[in-house]
């Protein structure tokens, strides 16, 4: 029991912890990247991905986070959207869990999203989900990445 109560503690701290950040305007993952909490209720915090930008030859990022307690899922929803236009749909989700507590970091591919974007500038967005224990109806966490996205630079003689 008295572990069960050093846990529930542990994750009301970074809770309240990201919670301050995403008030204060800070990130965890550094500019130019944007990071915002739209609901924090499970034991999730992410710490960011890697890299901030990026160009339109990339084929990955990694999404780093903390699971206080067990997730039973968590899931990746990728976006691109040109600067100048409203976000795509959602694209196929990439699974991230379930995961036990502890550090983890997910691969996410890219590269045919930021194609999309090959001559325009923009940005990747990330809707992620994750879920706690799914018998307590309230431990889920939404969170929205957004990632800077820039062309690449046409070789000479092009």
């Amino acid at each position: 029991m008295r572990t069960r109560h050093r846990r529930r503690a542990h994750t009301l701290a970074l809770a309240a912890l990201a919670a301050t950040l995403a008030q204060a305007g800070s990130t965890l993952d550094g500019h130019p990247s944007v990071t915002r909490y739209l609901k924090n209720d499970a034991p999730f915090v992410l710490f960011g991905v890697t890299p901030t930008r990026l160009d339109t030859g990339a084929s990955h990022l990694t999404l780093t986070f903390i699971a206080t307690d067990p997730l039973s899922q968590v899931s990746v929803f990728p976006y691109v959207r040109r600067l100048s236009e409203p976000p795509s749909g959602l694209r196929d989700q990439v699974s991230c869990g379930p995961r036990d507590m502890g550090s983890w970091n997910c691969r996410i591919p890219v590269a045919g999203l930021v194609q999309e974007l090959r001559d325009h500038e923009g940005e990747l967005g990330l809707r992620i989900e994750a879920h706690g224990d799914v018998r307590e109806r309230n431990q889920h966490s939404t969170v929205v990445v957004t990632v800077p996205v820039r062309r690449l630079a046409a070789s000479p003689g092009r």
